[in-house]
């Protein structure tokens, strides 16, 4: 097995170029942080989860000239630098003014585990993290981390995260996966609720875990595949491969037994039954305003993700990506929150929330906020015929403004 060497560290150079062409196109971006810490991002390997933070003037049509604005930069900077390819596979995730960022009620325990690059305004960095400091954890961070614990547990799915636009460095995925996609994120919520803390990177994670849980056989393995860069051929194939997920596997047992007694929100006498705990975190209220904002949040930029994907380069591989949007975002950015605002708007429950999209014509809605969300609704049910992937997605990307503006309404009105 032939392994490419590790490419050169330039994620700096990256992020710092990334900021200035998208400030270019829109100057009310005023920061760009980033999931996790620099040490966390391995050449060749990693993508970068980019955040922006934007002003407190932004309005609806801003967020809509931003999307576009950022899709553009992508289609641009993917031609230029196609070294690249890997960190241009997302626009930012979430999204937020400097006011939302700090606000309590939209408190959002990710925030806590953000690198803060550049900024036009350190002093409001500044102001953010100290506030983050100061807060004491409580149920919000409990529920955070241990959805997420509950998410992820279990044994690594060989098929769940495919390795495209890698280039030469393809054939190393699939243990850079498992490590660092699918078996940290539950270690770093573990730690996160046996510290009462929010860590916010991965091999910090690790490394305390180790502290806590000295005993697990899968420490030593995890630091030679890192420090080998995954370049260890005997870990791609079989009996190592499956030993490699039997020691995983064996941990996540290893330390949900241990958090049994670390948890407020799920009984100690249901013990470490982690089934059990995922029924207990579907149970849990949550405040209706913060299930509508946690979707629309993510739906800030995601026309000009669909508007890069229909356009990118042929060498850029985008067939999976268009794929993985159309199968969440019907659910995430429509059905989801309009449900829960016609709950609590009328009382009543409905299945399928087109039904009441007439009803808020002149209302809550225009008459093309209306017909644009119909047309969001009708080419996101979910599932999508086999090749027909960049045609959907220019469709959504010509109605999404429309919709955009009613589910931003939608969430106002909650």
């Amino acid at each position: 097995m032939q392994f490419a060497p590790k490419p050169e560290n330039d994620f700096a150079e990256y992020i710092r170029t990334y900021y200035r062409e998208c400030r270019y196109r829109f100057p009310r971006i005023e920061a760009i942080a980033g999931k996790w810490m620099c040490r966390d991002l391995i050449p060749g390997m990693s993508d970068f989860d980019a955040r922006f933070i934007l002003n407190d003037e932004m309005t609806v049509d801003d967020w809509c000239r931003l999307s576009t604005g950022i899709g553009e930069a992508h289609l641009a900077l993917c031609e230029r630098y196609p070294c690249w390819a890997r960190n241009f596979e997302h626009l930012p995730g979430v999204n937020l003014t400097w006011s939302e960022l700090v606000s309590e009620k939209n408190y959002y325990p990710e925030y806590q585990q953000w690198t803060y690059y550049h900024t036009e305004h350190p002093e409001k960095v500044s102001a953010a993290l100290d506030g983050f400091a100061g807060r004491a954890w409580d149920e919000k961070d409990e529920y955070f981390h241990l959805k997420k614990f509950c998410l992820y547990y279990g044994r690594y799915n060989r098929t769940i995260d495919p390795a495209i636009n890698l280039g030469v460095h393809e054939n190393k995925y699939p243990l850079h996966s498992r490590i660092m996609h699918y078996f940290n994120p539950p270690v770093m919520s573990a730690v996160c609720l046996l510290e009462r803390r929010n860590i916010g990177g991965k091999m910090d994670a690790y490394e305390i875990a180790e502290r806590l849980f000295p005993g697990l056989r899968c420490w030593e393995v995890i630091r030679e595949i890192l420090h080998a860069n995954y370049e260890i051929p005997k870990w791609y194939q079989e009996p190592y491969l499956t030993e490699l997920e039997d020691v995983l596997e064996e941990a996540l047992a290893a330390i949900s037994a241990r958090l049994v007694g670390a948890l407020t929100l799920v009984p100690k006498e249901t013990g470490a039954d982690v089934g059990a705990w995922k029924k207990i975190i579907q149970s849990i209220p949550v405040e209706p305003s913060l299930v509508i904002m946690d979707n629309a949040k993510f739906s800030r930029l995601m026309k000009g993700r669909l508007h890069f994907y229909g356009h990118a380069p042929a060498r850029f591989d985008t067939k999976w990506l268009i794929q993985n949007e159309l199968g969440r975002i019907g659910s995430n950015f429509f059905r989801t929150p309009f449900r829960i605002y016609w709950r609590i708007r009328t009382g009543e429950t409905v299945e399928d929330p087109v039904t009441i999209l007439d009803r808020l014509r002149g209302d809550l809605l225009t008459d093309a906020e209306v017909e644009g969300t119909k047309a969001f609704a009708r080419l996101t049910p979910g599932r999508w015929e086999e090749g027909k992937e960049h045609e959907m997605a220019g469709a959504i990307v010509e109605v999404f403004d429309d919709f955009f503006r009613a589910l931003t309404k939608i969430s106002k009105a909650v």
